[in-house]
């Protein structure tokens, strides 16, 4: 694998390429998971070499600063620079931004403040069991989270109503860099999201679904029966790989 460790306005990022492959100009902008607190892992590096050994494709990692030292504002504002760079040197439609867990998140959300900053929207956006605000349910879901509660051993041990504190910083609880199922679809690309039963936050991931159903958004949804958070970097998925190294590819 090349790999290159970059700057661009203050923000830190790696190029990742494997080198045996090098055939396409396809840019994956990677936003690596951790509850808004918590480095990459080793996960995600092999999940992106993986990814770039079977496609061919650049992988930009951008390092995003983390609360309790950053909040929601500051993070999005250091991501938007590196997707500035990578939209000013590569054609759109070449672009995927996709993510996991908190990086799901910041995937969708990234791509919309792009948008509202007159800046192209990239080709694809991947969403691998993205965290939202779980917010109001009825009675058939609470019931549904509790049972999930049970087999969820990720973000269920998580303090998220305390990260969630930290990361809206000065922000609204309401503006979609806090809550990205308040924001708006229009003018995004199709959205792919993968998501698992085992993982409290498919009962919100299944609101984003239904109101990109409502709207007539282009998207494609892929929910594992029992699947944990981050199911989808794992290993042996190799189908959720193969629709992802489809999706980079433009197809």
């Amino acid at each position: 694998m090349d790999i290159e460790l970059c700057k661009t306005e203050g923000s830190i990022y790696y190029r990742v390429q494997d080198k045996n492959n090098k055939n396409n100009n396809k840019k994956v902008l990677y936003i690596h998971g951790g509850a808004f607190f918590l480095e990459a892992i080793d996960k995600h590096w092999k999940f992106c070499l993986r990814l770039s050994k079977e496609t061919g494709c650049e992988i930009i990692f951008p390092f995003y600063p983390l609360v309790p030292e950053s909040d929601s504002e500051t993070s999005h504002n250091m991501l938007l620079s590196v997707y500035k760079e990578l939209v000013n040197n590569n054609k759109p439609e070449d672009i995927t931004v996709m993510g996991d867990s908190a990086g799901g998140t910041l995937s969708l959300t990234l791509s919309m403040l792009a948008r509202d900053n007159g800046l192209p929207v990239p080709n694809e956006i991947i969403l691998i069991t993205p965290v939202f605000s779980i917010g109001n349910i009825d009675e058939e879901e609470n019931k549904r989270l509790e049972e999930i509660k049970k087999h969820d051993y990720y973000i269920n041990e998580f303090p998220i109503e305390k990260i969630k504190e930290l990361w809206c910083g000065d922000l609204d609880v309401d503006d979609y860099r806090v809550n990205a199922l308040n924001g708006s679809l229009k003018g995004l690309p199709r959205i792919t999201i993968f998501s698992g039963t085992h993982d409290i936050m498919n009962v919100p991931t299944r609101k984003l679904v239904s109101k990109m159903k409502k709207e007539g958004h282009p998207y494609c949804y892929e929910e594992k029966e029992g699947g944990v958070h981050i199911y989808a970097v794992s290993k042996n998925c190799k189908k959720e790989l193969e629709l992802i190294v489809s999706r980079v590819m433009g197809n």
